[in-house]
């Protein structure tokens, strides 16, 4: 799946990178491990970063070719890496986009943190204990909530879980 966004990114296809999210954002529900919601993350940062116009000009070429080569990075190593490496890789990937966002930061909050505010929100409106969401994002779980309020998360959702399919949800993660 990385090898996917990062090729969206390169052909600059938000679309894909929005589609490609979505799919992501299934596999981390019912995986529930730290590097499948960091790809969620990123893979929705990135279909942000090609919506905005100004950083498809020149001045932010270089800035772009830096995050794809972390990304590139992530892509070789996702599969063997430690989770060590993949939490410096992540956070290689952080700093990239941010370096990205210093020559005209317009955002209350930067990209990343915005990123990890959706999907902690998403992954709690779809029922997920809002306690590992707070845990997988390091944010608070007040900051999940007002975002969630804010965007009017919950009225939007298009299906929601039953108790069995939460229940069914619980039990693969927990291993049983």
């Amino acid at each position: 799946m990385a090898a996917k966004i990062l090729s969206a990114f390169r052909k600059r296809n938000q679309r894909l990178l929005r589609k490609l999210n979505d799919e992501v954002l299934k596999a981390t529900a019912m995986h529930c491990n730290l590097a499948c919601f960091n790809l969620a993350v990123f893979s929705y940062v990135l279909s942000k970063i090609v919506s905005k116009p100004r950083f498809l000009r020149p001045e932010y070429k270089s800035g772009l070719i830096g995050i794809e080569r972390v990304f590139e990075r992530l892509t070789e190593r996702l599969d063997s890496a430690s989770e060590a490496e993949l939490t410096q890789i992540f956070s290689e990937l952080e700093a990239a986009i941010a370096h990205l966002e210093e020559k005209d930061a317009r955002f209350v909050v930067d990209l990343v943190t915005k990123g990890k505010l959706k999907m902690a929100a998403t992954f709690y409106a779809q029922g997920m204990s809002l306690g590992v969401a707070a845990e997988m994002t390091g944010l608070e779980k007040q900051e999940i909530l007002d975002y969630a309020g804010e965007t009017m998360m919950f009225d939007r959702l298009q299906a929601e879980k039953t108790i069995s399919e939460r229940m069914k949800i619980a039990r693969k993660i927990l291993g049983g």
